[in-house]
C-alpha cells in the first residue's frame, strides 16, 4: 500500500526539467527526462535542484548519456514557431554557411527577428565587430540594428543585447542549430541556472527564462546534417569545437600535394591562368581556418594516401577514434576560388585565397556542404604575385 501512495506522490509532483525542459520520466533510463523515482524522491524531500539525469550528469560530469530525436524535435520547432511574434536567431560566426540556416529564416516572416553572431572571440583578431556587421549586412535581410555581435566566453556584446531585450514584451524565442551557444547566451543574459554544455542538442524541450517583461524560450536546437562535425559522435563533438581562437595555416602546395584538413576532408590546389601562364613555377597560396582541435596534414606519398584512416584520432582529427568509412559516400567537388572570394565547408573550416584564381579539388562526404563567399579576410599585406619567394 505504500508503494502505491509514494507512486501517487511522485507522479503528482511531476513537472520539467529545469535544465533542459524535458517532462521528467521515471520509465525510460537514457531517454530526455528520466531520473530514477527513488532519487527525485530524496532530492524533493531535502529541496534540491531536481534535474534529469541527462543534465545532471552534463553539469557535474560533463557526461552526455542520450541524445537528441532529430525528427521529433523538427516536429516540435515546427509547432511552437507560429506561436511567437519575437525571435532571437543565433548563429556561429565561424560556422555562419553551416548555422545561419535560409531555410528556416524563410518560416519566420510574419515575426520580429533579432540575430545574435556569436562565438565572436573564435575569429582572427584583426577582425573588428564592425567588419563582420558588415559582411552580415550583404548575407542577411536585416537592418543593422538588429545584428548583433557576441561572445559569452569574454562578454562581448552582451549588455547591448540585454538592452535591446529589455525594450520588449511578452514571448520570444530562441533559435538555432545545435551548438551555437543558445544556452550560454541565456544565462549570461538572465543568470538562469540552465544546462550549458559542449554537447549538441543540449535543450530537448522549450525552456522558459524572464526578462523584466519578457519570457524567452529556448527552443531545441536544429540539426542540420550537412556540416562535416555532425559525423561524429558528441564526446568528439565536444572536443572539436572551436573554444578559443581558430588556428590558421598557411599553405603553398604543389599540384601532387593532398593536404588533408580532419580526416574526411582532402584538399589538391592548383593555380589557373592569370599567373600559370606567365610563371608556370609559381603556386597558390591560401590560408585555412578550423578550430584549434582540427587537424592539418599536406602529403602526397601514396602509402599514406591508402590508408590514411589507420591514423584517425591521432595524425588525422577529427575522427576522435576510429571511423569506419563504409558508413559514407564520398565525392568530389572542384570549385574555383579567386583572391577576394573564401571557400567554406560547413562544420569544418574555411579557406582564404592569398594568391588565385585557384582551383580546389575536394574529396569529402557527400552530404557535407560547400559554399563560395565573398571574403571575410581582408589581406594586411599583398603576397608577391610573380614570386614565390
Amino acid at each position: 500500500m505504500r508503494k502505491v501512495e509514494q507512486s501517487k506522490r511522485v507522479r503528482l509532483e511531476i513537472h520539467k526539467c529545469p535544465g533542459c525542459g524535458a517532462q521528467i520520466q521515471f520509465e525510460q533510463p537514457g531517454k530526455p527526462g528520466f531520473i530514477p523515482s527513488d532519487v527525485y524522491e530524496k532530492r524533493l524531500k531535502e529541496g534540491k535542484e531536481l534535474l534529469c539525469q541527462r543534465c545532471f550528469k552534463i553539469k557535474n560530469y560533463g557526461m552526455l548519456i542520450s541524445d537528441a530525436d532529430e525528427e521529433e524535435i523538427m516536429d516540435f520547432l515546427m509547432k511552437v514557431i507560429k506561436n511567437f511574434k519575437h525571435i532571437l536567431y543565433v548563429f556561429d560566426v565561424f560556422d555562419f554557411e553551416g548555422t545561419y540556416r535560409p531555410e528556416i529564416i524563410e518560416l519566420l516572416s510574419e515575426t520580429n527577428i533579432l540575430y545574435v553572431a556569436n562565438k565572436f572571440d573564435t575569429l582572427p583578431s584583426i577582425i573588428s565587430a564592425s567588419q563582420l556587421k558588415e559582411w552580415l549586412r550583404n548575407r542577411i535581410d536585416a537592418p543593422n540594428s538588429k545584428i548583433f555581435v557576441t561572445s559569452t566566453k569574454n562578454g562581448f556584446g552582451i549588455k547591448k543585447l540585454k538592452k535591446e531585450l529589455e525594450k520588449l514584451s511578452g514571448d520570444l524565442l530562441v533559435l538555432g542549430v545545435t551548438n551555437v551557444g543558445k544556452s550560454s547566451i541565456l544565462k549570461a543574459l538572465t543568470d538562469s541556472d540552465v544546462t550549458v554544455s559542449p554537447y549538441p542538442g543540449t535543450t530537448l524541450g522549450l525552456v522558459e527564462h524572464k526578462l523584466n517583461k519578457l519570457r524567452i524560450f529556448d527552443a531545441p536546437g536544429i540539426i542540420t546534417n550537412d556540416r562535416m562535425i555532425e559525423l561524429f559522435d558528441s564526446d568528439c563533438q565536444s572536443k572539436v569545437f572551436a573554444k578559443g581562437e581558430v588556428s590558421r595555416k598557411t599553405f603553398k602546395p604543389y599540384p601532387e600535394d593532398v593536404i588533408f584538413v580532419s580526416g574526411l576532408c582532402q584538399i589538391k590546389a592548383k593555380l589557373l591562368d592569370n599567373f600559370s601562364s606567365v610563371n608556370s613555377e609559381l603556386r597558390p597560396i591560401f590560408q585555412i581556418y578550423a578550430p584549434e582541435n582540427v587537424t592539418f596534414h599536406k602529403t602526397k606519398n601514396e602509402e599514406f594516401l591508402e590508408s590514411y584512416p589507420k591514423h584517425f584520432g591521432k595524425l588525422l582529427v577529427p575522427p576522435c577514434k576510429k571511423f569506419d568509412l563504409s558508413l559514407l559516400n564520398l565525392k568530389e567537388e572542384r570549385v574555383i576560388v579567386s583572391s577576394n572570394e573564401e571557400l567554406s565547408i560547413a562544420g569544418l573550416c574555411w579557406i582564404n585565397v592569398k594568391r588565385g584564381p585557384v582551383e580546389f579539388t575536394l574529396r569529402l562526404p557527400e552530404n557535407v556542404k560547400v559554399h563560395l563567399r565573398e571574403s571575410l579576410m581582408k589581406p594586411k599585406r599583398k603576397f608577391n604575385e610573380n614570386s614565390d619567394d
